[in-house]
């Protein structure tokens, strides 16, 4: 028997099911071939790509604390203290502190153009925060604790997976590309007059991954009593491949 070679290259990151096809397919050339070197070595290659939808298990809530004035240390002093606050009230609420941290830090001045020339005008602080919920029912209460102890603006929320449950739908997703790519090459080996006998070589040409995000102006606000409530969405997982099978004339 023929040895066969398994080669996989995994490029990027990604979870998706969907069961899709892709690529262009050419007798000769191109993402998808029949092979002609002689008739005992003939070859097919196809590209596909498979998907997997799942309810996400996690969320990552975006927050910052800022300040203006007149005085940088006294802005910094500010966003340093409503930041601090921000956070003891989130562990208190049962966010881990290493499940809450710094995306964006910033101080500057700004400055004002005038028919006079440019002045400068006041400082603004920035500090913003990725928080990551395990909870995703809880983005809502991590939102109004954040802003309820310090943080003045929401950027928004990504419905998000663990790195586990990314992983379990990433070979699903490879399981649906591979069985679609057999698809792709039996039809192709019909067409052409050809049999396939088995893989000579597999590449994993790219992964995707899709968060399910909330916008700010999307979050909805409710009463004192309710709270913010977010809603989430399905996160998807792709995985493409590109496949070379063996083939005889039929």
């Amino acid at each position: 028997m023929r040895q066969q070679t398994l080669v996989l290259a995994v490029l990027g990151t990604a979870l998706l099911v969907t069961a899709g096809v892709a690529g262009a397919l050419t007798l000769g050339s191109g993402s998808a071939t029949a092979g002609q070197a002689a008739p005992d070595e003939q070859s097919i290659t196809v590209s596909a790509d498979g998907t997997v939808e799942a309810s996400p298990d996690q969320a990552v809530v975006r927050v910052a604390v800022t300040a203006t004035g007149n005085d940088s240390s006294a802005v910094r002093d500010e966003v340093a203290e409503r930041a601090e606050t921000m956070q003891s009230a989130l562990e208190s609420y049962g966010v881990p502190s290493e499940n809450v941290r710094t995306a964006y830090f910033d101080i500057h001045q700004e400055r004002e153009r005038t028919p006079e020339g440019t002045e400068r005008g006041q400082y603004v602080g920035t500090h913003a925060f990725e928080i990551t919920v395990e909870d995703t029912d809880a983005a809502g209460e991590v939102i109004d604790t954040a802003v309820n102890n310090g943080a003045d603006r929401v950027d928004g929320v990504s419905f998000t997976l663990s790195d586990e449950k990314r992983e379990s739908l990433y070979q699903d997703a490879l399981t649906n590309a591979m069985g679609n790519a057999e698809t792709r090459a039996d039809t192709l080996a019909d067409a052409g007059g050809l049999s396939v006998t088995d893989t000579h070589t597999i590449v994993s040409t790219n992964t995707d991954y899709r968060a399910y995000r909330v916008e700010s102006a999307a979050l909805s606000a409710g009463g004192a009593a309710s709270g913010t409530s977010v809603e989430s969405g399905p996160v998807t997982v792709t995985a493409d491949v590109r496949v070379t099978y063996n083939a005889t004339v039929a």
